[in-house]
């Protein structure tokens, strides 16, 4: 499979994106590690999945509470952390640390009227942790669900959303036995015992030693099943973006990159 060079580029931008991350990270001991697709090339060969033009790290909800009130002012003048508070036309309930001097357009946001940031990105998802109970267990799933159902069904509203996010991050407690996500992103759900991510490991990515999950097996077959490292067939090994541009052309730039 050929990979386009702006591919190839922006994941260059975003492994410089995440050794920012990371220093800030160290600096003020907050605890992090690499998730989802990130984690899966990192386990699987060292790298970015060839095709994979996000990348993706998870916090524990109070270090991430903690990051988000420091990292404006810890990160180099060329990088915006955008938020809903940052940027209000943003509707996701996670953030992005995103480059402002390039242009990335996911393959949804092609015809779309969009106004928010659109830099070359890493993604930061907050994780709950909820205790051991059958009952709060179950509540928490059909939170995930009626929020995935409304998500779908209104794109995105942020208006329809935030109740249920609400809801689902009532549920956290910060020495549950369990952590669970999937309120943050809306697109899955991880219900995995404390004790198979702490005390976290390390993987290299990229040539560097990044934090990960203690076990990192039971991790990805929680995402991605029993075959993880097997490559996806050629038709799934698709990109996220239309087109990667190094230069900002987005309509948001005057109103959210003051912000």
């Amino acid at each position: 499979m050929k990979i386009r060079d702006d591919v190839k580029e922006a994941q260059k931008k975003m492994n410089e994106i995440l050794i920012v991350f990371d220093k800030i990270c160290k600096k003020y001991n907050l605890t992090y590690w690499l998730d989802h697709g990130t984690l899966l090339g990192a386990v699987r060969n060292g790298k970015f999945i060839p095709w994979d033009d996000d990348l993706d790290v998870t916090m524990p909800r109070e270090d991430y509470e903690k990051f988000l009130k420091i990292a404006q002012d810890e990160m180099p003048k060329q990088y915006f952390l955008q938020t809903q508070r940052t940027d209000r036309y943003y509707k996701n309930f996670f953030a992005k640390i995103r480059d402002r001097g390039s242009t990335f357009i996911d393959a949804w946001e092609e015809k779309r009227d969009i106004r928010y940031h659109q830099g070359i990105y890493i993604d930061i998802f907050p994780l709950n942790s909820i205790s051991n109970n059958p009952i709060v267990i179950f509540l928490y799933k059909t939170s995930i669900f009626l929020s995935k159902v409304v998500h779908n069904r209104y794109i995105k509203s942020i208006f329809l959303t935030k109740p249920f996010v609400a809801l689902i991050n009532s549920f956290h407690r910060e020495n549950g036995e369990f952590v669970v996500s999937g309120g943050e992103n809306m697109h899955y759900v991880i219900h995995i015992e404390r004790e198979k991510i702490f005390p976290l490991g390390e993987v290299e990515f990229e040539g560097r030693l990044f934090p990960a999950p203690k076990d990192t097996d039971s991790y990805l077959k929680s995402i991605f099943g029993d075959s993880y490292m097997k490559l996806p067939p050629k038709e799934k090994q698709k990109v996220h973006s239309i087109q990667i541009l190094p230069k900002t052309v987005c309509r948001y730039e005057k109103e959210s990159s003051e912000q």
